[in-house]
């Protein structure tokens, strides 16, 4: 009888079935790429936003759905460490790629921003007050994380209630800086740098509502007693996603928002 409860237990504990959700997010993640492409690449700003927003639905499709499948077994199975490593060197990847590109138009340019970009682009002053919210976010979540590490549920909840407030002010701060910044005439085919501001900052954004997104069902989650100091991996790859978006924030700053008051 107790070996028959050990080999039930370990196959409860390690078998691995076969789930959509990977592959719903991996074609999720394509259609972004696709929609920046049609986008930038193919001047079809419509199609898009259409292909990309699409993406990023699916992307929260594929994430509550596999986050979901994991957590209907008795024990944790997936979702490691390793694999949100990966997935964020691939984002890393990404940005890499978006900050190259701004750099390479910049170097050559004579003045950065071109002459045509309105005065007070970019709004460091804005910029920096983002900064300290989205920053103090990070410093919240590893709060949050610690709480759980001691077993204590209400002050993680709390801490990562107080980590999506700041999250939805920083997106707010940035949906006001667009705001008006469009209300002036700078737009994203204002000129080169225009078209990087926009790029850069929406692609950084929509990390930001990712993270959200995803903090909320884990709040769901803690609400519905399925987040404990026993099964927290879903949380830890949260944290390694949100500080991931945090970092590669300072690097935004620099680039976009501090680097063109240097003159060149």
């Amino acid at each position: 009888m107790a070996q028959s409860s050990a080999v039930q237990f370990d196959a409860e504990h390690h078998d691995v079935g076969l789930s959509v959700w990977p592959f719903t997010v991996g074609m999720a993640v394509l259609l972004v790429m696709l929609g920046f492409m049609s986008a930038f690449q193919w001047k079809l700003p419509m199609v898009g936003m259409f292909v990309g927003g699409a993406g990023v639905v699916g992307i929260l499709i594929g994430l509550f759905g596999w986050i979901s499948q994991v957590y209907a077994h008795k024990f944790e199975a997936g979702l490691s460490k390793v694999a949100i490593i990966i997935f964020i060197l691939s984002e890393a990847a990404l940005f890499g790629g978006l900050f190259s590109g701004y750099l390479y138009n910049m170097f050559p340019a004579p003045v950065w921003p071109p002459a045509n970009t309105p005065a007070g682009v970019p709004p460091l002053g804005l910029a920096l007050i983002l900064s300290v919210v989205l920053l103090s976010s990070s410093a919240t979540m590893q709060v949050a994380e610690n709480r759980l590490e001691k077993g204590d549920i209400g002050g993680f909840k709390l801490w990562l209630s107080v980590t999506m407030v700041l999250g939805l002010l920083f997106l707010a701060g940035q949906a006001s800086e667009w705001t008006k910044l469009i209300g002036e005439g700078f737009t994203v085919s204002t000129n080169a740098y225009g078209t990087f501001f926009y790029t850069v900052t929406g692609f950084h954004g929509s990390h930001v509502l990712v993270g959200f997104v995803l903090m909320l069902f884990i709040l769901l989650l803690a609400l519905g007693n399925k987040i404990n100091k026993q099964r927290q991996t879903v949380v830890k790859a949260c944290g390694y996603y949100w500080h991931f978006v945090d970092g590669i924030w300072l690097l935004v700053l620099s680039l976009i928002y501090v680097l063109p008051y240097r003159n060149f």
